[in-house]
């Protein structure tokens, strides 16, 4: 015997499809009943025509996995190191570099439950490089400062 929905091979007795799961019997041959895994406001697939290969359809009791939160300290690291090179120069680097090492640490204590370690990532590398720049520039400015000063 074969289903009415996806032509999958169902034993005789068997009260639901265990491909497309939809309910086998006497109700099953009426043009009004719409198979569990039918777009809704669509007509049903006629009996005759099998789905079509590579066509999605849905195993019974499966179940989306679970989606898995970034760390809010992981976001903060990111926003507050775009926020450096844009609004804030030095307390942006210095939270982005805090907050990132915070949240790759509560990431990798959490056993899975939280994600967002590249989002720490940039956080830690926004951060650090502007603080490099920073450096940077403060010793360039001392020198030009002490060269400038001591040829006068």
């Amino acid at each position: 015997m074969l289903c009415p929905n996806c032509s999958a091979a169902v034993t005789q007795g068997q009260r639901f499809c265990d491909n497309c799961g939809i309910r086998l019997g006497a109700d099953v041959a009426s043009p009004d009943v719409q198979p569990l895994n039918a777009p809704i406001g669509q007509p049903p697939i006629p009996p005759s025509v099998p789905a079509p290969p590579g066509a999605y359809q849905s195993q019974p009791g499966m179940y989306a996995p679970p989606v898995v939160p970034n760390s809010n300290m992981a976001i903060i690291s990111l926003v507050a190191g775009v926020l450096a090179w844009l609004a804030l120069p030095l307390i942006g680097a210095l939270v982005a570099v805090i907050c990132g090492h915070l949240a790759r640490k509560e990431i990798r204590e959490s056993g899975g439950r939280l994600s967002g370690q590249g989002l720490a990532l940039a956080g830690l590398i926004f951060g650090y490089v502007h603080l490099a720049v920073v450096a940077l520039t403060v010793c360039f400015v001392m020198l030009f400062a002490f060269v400038f000063v001591g040829a006068m």
